[in-house]
C-alpha cells in the first residue's frame, strides 16, 4: 500500500497562507482556552488573560487544559482535531500552529496539576524553522519530520514556568481554583505583528472579534431586558456565552455604548438559527458619521464570525440579493446589527473571511433568512426616502403621497417586528405610549425649529467672535422669538 506522508510545507501553508491577518492569533488561542474552560465544571471562575511585553505575548487561561497522556499528540498533530463543531469554537485541528510565522519560538504550557507543581512544556523554534525551509532538503521532508526537528518536549516544574513567563505568580488565584490551566507563549514576537498589537484601534479589534459580555451600562438602559434576554445564563441555549477576558489587566467589553443605538432597537429572531438585535433611525436607514456600530456582525458562540461585507458578498454568491451588493451594503451600514448563530449549522467563514462556507440545507435555509433581513432594510430605506424626498417636492399631491407614506410603515413595521408609526415631519403621534418615540418626535421637532433660527441668525450676524458664538447666538434667538 502506497504510503501517503503530509508535507512539510503543509505547515507553511496553513500558517502563512491560509490567514492574512495578524489579529488570528488571538481569535485561534483564544478559542481553544474557551473550549477548554467549557470543559470545567468551575468555569464561572475561569478567566482568560492576554498580555504583551513589548517583546512577547501570553496567553492564560485556567481551563481543563489538555489530558496529560493526550499533550504530545495534540501538539504534533495536524488536519484533524478531537473537538465537536456542536460543542466547541475550533474544531480543525490548525489554530495552535497560527502563531509560527509571527514569532522567533511558540511554547505550549499544559499545567495538569498545579497544586503538585506539574506541567508539560512543548515549543516550536520559528528561527530553525526559518533555516529548514532554506534547506533543498525541506520538500522532501513529512510533516512530522519536520516538527521533531522544530519541536521538541519535555516535563516541567511551575518554577521552570516562571522562567519561561514572567509574573505567572500573580495568576495564583487563578490556578489554584481549578488545579488546571494552559499557557501561550508567542516569544520575541515579529514586527508584522507588534504592529497589529501597537495600532490604535487594536484594543477596539479585539473587543469586537471576541466572546466578551456586553458593557454593564446597556444593562442599565432602556435596552436593559434585550442584553439582559440575550446573556442569561438560566436559559437552556444562552446566544450569548461570554468569557472574563482581559488585556494587560483591562477587562475587555463588546464596544456598544449606550449613545451608538438608535430611535429604535429591536430584536431579531432568525427561527431556530439565530437571534439578534438591530437598531436604526426610523426617519432614514443611513450611514451615522463616527458611528462604529454599523453595518451587521455575525458571531458563533459570541466569536466573530464575518462582517456585512463577506455576507453580503455571499448572499449574492448564492443569487439571494434582490439588488446590487454596492446598494445592499451602502443600505445595511445605515444600521447596526449582531446576529448570534444558536444553532450550530455547518456554516462558517474561510480562514482569511472573504466568504461563508456552506454545506448543508439548514445552512442554505438561514442564508435565505439572512437574505429576507437584509433585502427589508434595503427596501425600507428606499421607502423612506422616497416619501420625504417626493414630500419636499410634491407636498400637495395627497394621494401619491398617501401610498408612499404607507409603504414606508408597512417595511417599517416588518424591519422592526413591532408597530412603528411615521408621524409627518415635526408631528408627534398622539395616540403612541412609546416613551423613545415621544422624545424623538420632540427632538426632531426641536431640531428644526433650531436649524432654521441658525439660518436665520447667520443672514444678519455681524460679531464672528467664535468663543462666544454660542452665548451670542442665544442672545438673539431670546429677542426673536416667534
Amino acid at each position: 500500500m502506497m504510503d501517503y506522508n503530509v508535507g512539510a510545507s503543509i505547515l507553511g501553508v496553513i500558517t502563512e497562507s491560509l490567514y492574512d491577518n495578524p489579529i488570528v492569533v488571538f481569535r485561534e488561542y483564544v478559542q481553544n482556552s474557551v473550549d477548554s474552560i467549557i470543559k470545567t465544571d468551575k468555569n464561572e471562575y475561569c478567566e482568560i488573560r492576554i498580555w504583551w511585553d513589548g517583546t512577547n505575548l501570553f496567553f492564560i487561561d485556567n481551563g481543563h487544559g489538555v489530558d496529560r497522556g493526550l499533550f504530545i499528540k495534540e501538539m504534533i498533530k495536524i488536519g484533524s482535531s478531537s473537538k465537536k463543531r456542536q460543542s466547541n469554537l475550533g474544531y480543525k485541528g490548525i489554530g495552535r500552529l497560527s502563531g509560527v510565522p509571527y514569532c522567533q519560538e511558540l511554547l505550549f504550557i499544559n499545567i495538569y496539576d498545579y497544586a503538585q507543581d506539574a506541567a508539560q512544556l512543548y515549543s516550536i523554534d520559528g528561527v530553525k524553522y526559518n533555516a529548514i525551509k532554506e534547506e533543498d532538503t525541506y520538500n522532501s521532508l513529512s510533516f512530522e519530520e519536520l516538527m521533531q526537528k522544530i519541536g521538541s518536549y519535555r516535563d516541567i516544574a511551575l518554577s521552570d514556568i516562571n522562567s519561561l513567563v514572567k509574573d505567572l505568580t500573580q495568576y495564583d488565584y487563578l490556578l489554584k481554583t481549578t488545579n488546571t490551566g494552559f499557557v501561550v507563549v508567542l516569544k520575541n514576537v515579529k514586527e508584522v505583528l507588534s504592529a497589529t498589537i501597537n495600532d490604535d484601534s487594536f484594543i477596539t479589534d479585539l473587543e469586537w472579534l471576541l466572546p466578551v459580555d456586553f458593557l454593564p451600562s446597556l444593562y442599565e438602559s432602556n435596552e436593559t431586558q434585550l442584553f439582559k434576554d440575550l446573556t442569561d445564563k438560566e436559559q437552556e441555549r444562552v446566544p450569548v456565552r461570554f468569557c472574563n477576558i482581559y488585556y494587560n489587566d483591562r477587562q475587555l467589553y463588546r464596544p456598544i455604548k449606550q449613545e451608538m443605538l438608535r430611535d429604535y432597537v429591536c430584536k431579531s429572531n432568525f427561527s431556530q438559527y439565530a437571534v439578534g438585535f438591530h437598531s436604526f433611525k426610523s426617519d432614514k436607514i443611513s450611514i451615522e458619521r463616527n458611528n462604529p456600530f454599523q453595518g451587521i456582525r455575525i458571531y458563533i458562540d459570541n466569536m466573530l464570525l464575518c462582517d456585512e461585507s463577506v455576507l453580503i458578498q455571499s448572499l449574492a454568491n448564492y443569487g439571494l440579493l434582490s439588488h446590487t451588493i454596492n446598494g445592499q451594503l451602502q443600505s445595511i451600514r445605515g444600521l447596526g446589527a449582531m446576529i448570534y448563530i444558536t444553532d450550530k449549522t455547518n456554516i462558517r467563514a474561510n480562514a482569511r473571511r472573504t466568504f461563508l462556507e456552506v454545506t448543508d440545507n439548514d445552512s442554505i435555509a438561514f442564508l435565505r433568512l439572512l437574505a429576507e433581513f437584509v433585502n427589508t432594510v434595503y427596501d425600507t430605506r428606499y421607502a423612506l426616502s422616497n416619501y420625504f424626498s417626493f414630500k419636499q417636492k410634491h407636498a400637495n399631491n395627497g394621494e401619491t403621497l398617501k401610498k408612499l407614506r404607507q409603504n414606508a410603515i408597512d417595511n417599517l413595521k416588518k424591519l422592526a417586528s413591532e408597530t412603528i408609526s411615521l408621524p409627518d415631519e415635526g408631528e408627534l403621534p398622539l395616540d403612541s405610549d412609546n416613551e423613545t418615540d415621544k422624545k424623538y418626535y420632540l427632538k426632531k421637532r426641536i431640531g428644526s425649529v433650531l436649524d432654521k433660527k441658525i439660518k436665520q441668525y447667520l443672514e444678519v450676524v455681524t460679531n464672528y467672535d467664535i468663543e462666544k458664538a454660542y452665548y451670542n447666538f442665544i442672545e438673539w434667538l431670546n429677542k426673536n422669538l416667534d
